[in-house]
């Protein structure tokens, strides 16, 4: 349940941010998706986390693979990429539970103060993370359930409620009407899909169990924990967004092509009045909280798994005496949120996502490396099939990242940083001139 309770939260924490999936295409479009994610990329990465997370169950996870698999450069380059990408993403979590409260209860004035109070969060919700895996897991858990009530209700409500069956077959046109009042009106002309948006949408929202990987010296026995929590959670992970955007979807009001990312507090003030509506901004706060801290946590362990490999400094290995929890990997990440808490969400979503990408790419095609280079290392947990098999089935997720990967450069800004970003990590390793010793030393201790 803890590793569940971590997935949950690492990944989605709920079904905030899921609303483009429907008005990016509509909700015929926006359905079929949600159905085929799960099969077509959730569950594909989830058997190859499985399994590598029991090849080698070591803390830093992805880096430990792709280490073993081409070396102490490119599995610096993971590991550099997935940090980074994660606590990029980790910074918004303060600025969407900021968002929200002003959404409602109105604005804040002062700059300053949003941005101590920005970082007043992030630095409150980083304590759960020197506690430990057992108390976090079992917090994240619980409170997994208590964000899914709300939305449980508003689909049932929805549900009973429902005014329009037939919106479920609808796709979004390229000639939309609104009143004055922004209200719909009328929807006509040719299909226009924003392909883009509904791939990064629902990409964002599936991705990160990969990062469960990055634990494993902390898990007790892998081979069965892994591939249990990890199908339990994507499965979940399905329903949590299936239910409510149903829900809303058959509801209607307002309509779905008005949605927006945070608009779960207005489609359940038109459902079930202020009440539920101030109940889902509730659960959109502890929805953050917990993302924040699973997120939090997953970058910790990733970056002392790197500095336990020799390819992060070594003040980074530090742990905790009492909850063995890597406090000076938590403090090194917060100090990077605290400079980035300013910025919004839509402002580096292709920044993230393709720094995303490009790691889980590399993790794939280090999976396939493995199972020539290491066929005889013990696999508690593996995926059946050959070779030819497993890259035909990892043919489509491959193709996912591929356009998540190239998209991102059709936008100036997130292209820049994205380069930026990247070019800094190859001049870093090249300056550290990371040798094989450090491989050869890894592949011993994983493989003892």
């Amino acid at each position: 349940m803890s590793i569940v309770g971590l997935c949950y939260f690492a990944v989605c924490g709920g079904p905030i941010g899921s609303e483009y999936i429907i008005s990016a295409g509509g909700p015929l479009i926006g359905f079929i998706f949600l159905l085929l994610f799960p099969f077509i990329f959730g569950i594909p990465i989830a058997y190859v986390t499985a399994e590598l997370s029991t090849t080698f169950p070591q803390d830093g996870g992805y880096t430990v693979w792709v280490l073993n698999a081409f070396g102490p450069f490119w599995g610096f380059q993971c590991g550099y990429w997935a940090w980074i990408s994660g606590v990029i993403d980790n910074a918004i979590y303060p600025a969407l539970a900021v968002a929200t409260f002003t959404d409602v209860y109105g604005s804040i004035n002062s700059p300053v103060a949003e941005y101590f109070i920005k970082a007043g969060i992030a630095l409150a919700l980083a304590l759960p993370n020197l506690l430990g895996i057992r108390i976090v897991g079992r917090g994240m858990a619980v409170m997994s359930i208590f964000v899914m009530i709300p939305f449980t209700v508003l689909f049932i409500w929805g549900v009973i409620r429902a005014s329009d069956w037939g919106v479920v077959g609808e796709v979004r046109r390229s000639d939309v009407v609104y009143d004055e009042n922004g209200d719909f009106v009328s929807m006509s002309g040719s299909i226009n899909i924003d392909w883009s948006l509904l791939i990064n949408t629902l990409f964002w929202n599936f991705n990160g169990a990969v990062g469960m990987s990055v634990f494993g010296g902390e898990v007790i026995n892998p081979g069965k924990t892994y591939p249990r929590a990890l199908m339990i959670s994507v499965l979940l992970l399905a329903l949590t967004y299936l239910a409510p955007l149903f829900g809303a979807t058959v509801f209607n009001s307002p309509h779905w092509t008005t949605w927006e990312e945070g608009s779960f507090p207005s489609i359940a003030e038109e459902i079930g009045g202020s009440f539920l509506s101030n109940w889902v901004v509730l659960a959109t706060f502890c929805s953050n909280a917990g993302m924040y801290i699973a997120e939090l946590f997953c970058d910790s362990f990733q970056i002392l798994g790197m500095a336990e490999c020799g390819l992060a400094p070594a003040f980074l290995k530090a742990r905790n005496k009492r909850f063995s929890t890597p406090h000076n990997a938590v403090y090194a990440s917060l100090v990077i949120i605290l400079v980035l808490v300013k910025f919004e969400f839509d402002e580096i979503l292709g920044m993230t996502n393709a720094l995303s990408a490009f790691y889980q790419l590399l993790i794939l095609v280090a999976y396939i490396k493995l199972r020539f280079s290491h066929p005889d290392t013990e696999r508690p947990f593996k995926v059946p099939g050959n070779i030819t098999v497993l890259i035909i089935a990892l043919l489509i997720p491959t193709g996912l990242l591929v356009y998540i990967a190239v998209d991102v450069f059709f936008s100036l800004v997130p292209a820049l940083l994205v380069v930026g970003v990247t070019l800094a990590g190859l001049l870093y390793a090249r300056w550290q001139k990371f040798t094989r010793a450090q491989f050869r030393q890894l592949a011993t201790t994983t493989e003892s």
